[in-house]
């Protein structure tokens, strides 16, 4: 019997290292089902020895009291048999009437085992004889045998319907939800409904049509934000173009030295950085990825040192472009050349003297100079929003790397920060 049990509760252990909800219900089912079962056996048989010996066995003890009493007219040592237990009263002269396995029994009671048979034996005894009792109680002890065996198997019969039970019921539970967690996975944008017929008005019917009511609004807010990218890619190119030209058309009517100059320099340059933000923010605002123009990166790089070679010539910097690798992959054009320019710009920038290295290997891109680095204190939240290294209001609003940021967590790609005050700034790209 123990390897059947063994053979139940194996796969029950096994449940314990899943974390599926249909395990779970099944492991639960099958423990409440165990646990109510060995409780009922556990009573079951402890009311069976309740019954023998609180219950039984005093009943035998009144009985041996009337046979002592009844039997005290009579003379000398006898032995009186009934039907199914022998009354016994011996004194020293005359134990040999005993047999040989009730002689040296104690006053009290007794389980006796004789001849494959049980008996339950009391001894008394006073100043002139010893009395003894013997009850053959054979077919009570099988009796007993048997309902603890029928509570057993029933007990294990009812671990099997609740394995069976189980998995029935947890089918039957999370078949819906299964279902629902398909559909929700399947579903596109802008589709319009999850919930139909098939759910009924219960638990998993309100969960669907509370997640068609979101993701109408959903749908709703990505079309709204749709509108306004576009609305904005429209409304806002326009008036900076206005702006950037008015200030060519002014620029070449002002002398160089005046303030009037320097003035529209700031107006243009700020011109033309609202316009490249506001074509970062619409790239990354845009879910339309399979859309991207790529190319490799090598090509990038090349465009984008060419750019920015005679802006680090005016501060006197070498910038250095190293190529390391000879891999074709394609990478989305735009934001890479967002990465590159908001790279270059930060080390440019905060570069007074000494070197800006470009350096591609096959997985892996990085910008690194030698400028003033990037304090302690904010080195942790560099990638954060409008956070700058100086308080100069003239050096940006300081997103270039928190959209650098944004671009690789869109892409699936690993940024890495290595800098050090007065020492210089590292950036690497893992293209993973």
């Amino acid at each position: 019997m123990v390897s059947d049990i063994s053979f139940w509760i194996i796969p029950v252990n096994k449940f314990k290292k899943s974390s599926s909800l249909r395990v779970i219900i099944k492991n639960s089912f099958f423990r409440l089902t165990a646990t109510v079962s060995i409780t009922f056996a556990i009573v079951s048989i402890g009311l069976i020895i309740f019954t023998e010996y609180k219950l039984f066995i005093p009943h035998l003890g009144h009985e041996f009291k009337l046979m002592i009493q009844i039997n005290s007219m009579r003379d000398g040592s006898f032995k009186k048999e009934y039907e199914n237990s022998i009354f016994y009263r011996v004194d020293d002269n005359h134990m040999d009437i005993l047999p040989a396995y009730l002689k040296r029994l104690d006053v009290g009671g007794h389980e006796v085992f004789h001849n494959n048979k049980a008996y339950y034996v009391l001894v008394k005894e006073d100043s002139r004889f010893r009395y003894l009792f013997e009850i053959n109680q054979s077919d009570f002890e099988r009796m007993e045998r048997i309902i603890i065996i029928i509570i057993i198997i029933a007990m294990l019969l009812s671990w099997v319907v609740a394995i069976i039970t189980g998995r029935v019921l947890s089918k039957k539970i999370i078949n819906p939800i299964q279902q629902l967690s398909n559909r929700i996975k399947n579903i596109e944008l802008n589709n319009s409904e999850v919930a139909d017929s098939q759910y009924s008005e219960d638990e998993i019917g309100q969960l669907a049509r509370l997640f068609d009511e979101y993701n109408k609004r959903i749908n709703a807010f990505l079309s709204r934000e749709k509108l306004f990218t576009s609305d904005v890619s429209h409304e806002l190119r326009t008036p900076l173009m206005v702006i950037n030209s008015s200030c060519e058309i002014l620029l070449t009517q002002q002398d160089k030295n005046s303030k009037q100059y320097q003035h529209l320099l700031k107006i243009k340059s700020a011109s033309a950085e609202m316009k490249s933000l506001l074509s970062t923010f619409l790239a990354l605002a845009r879910n339309d990825g399979d859309n991207v123009k790529s190319r490799d990166v090598q090509s990038i790089l090349k465009q984008q040192y060419q750019k920015f070679l005679p802006l680090a010539e005016q501060k006197n910097l070498n910038l250095k472009l190293i190529i390391n690798s000879n891999s074709e992959q394609l990478y989305p054009e735009e934001f890479l050349t967002i990465i590159i320019r908001n790279l270059l710009i930060n080390a440019i920038k905060y570069t007074e003297s000494g070197n800006i290295k470009i350096k591609l290997n096959n997985n892996s891109l990085s910008v690194s100079d030698t400028g003033t680095g990037i304090p302690e204190d904010i080195k942790d939240r560099v990638f954060d929003p409008f956070v700058r290294s100086q308080t100069n209001l003239m050096d940006g609003m300081g997103l270039g790397l928190s959209i650098v940021q944004r671009i690789c967590e869109k892409k699936g790609w690993k940024i890495h920060l290595q800098s050090s005050v007065e020492k210089g700034t590292c950036i690497i790209i893992l293209f993973t």
